[in-house]
């Protein structure tokens, strides 16, 4: 089954396979950071699962 037969259902995603995102943990936190092609580290996004630090960045984008 797939998202679009059950919108509810999560996706699994390997975030090795995310080459501008990286990802940390910083005790109970998570944080996700775009970088960019050299290596910098352009936005961040934080928040308590990997999902809210990734719309906290998104939300920073907007």
């Amino acid at each position: 089954m797939n998202n679009t037969e059950n919108p509810k259902a999560e996706a699994v995603i390997n975030t090795n396979q995310l080459r501008h995102l990286k990802f940390e943990q910083v005790e109970r936190e998570h944080i996700v950071t775009l970088v960019d092609n050299g290596g910098y580290e352009i936005l961040k996004g934080y928040g308590e699962t990997i999902l809210d630090a990734v719309n906290d960045l998104h939300s920073n984008l907007i």
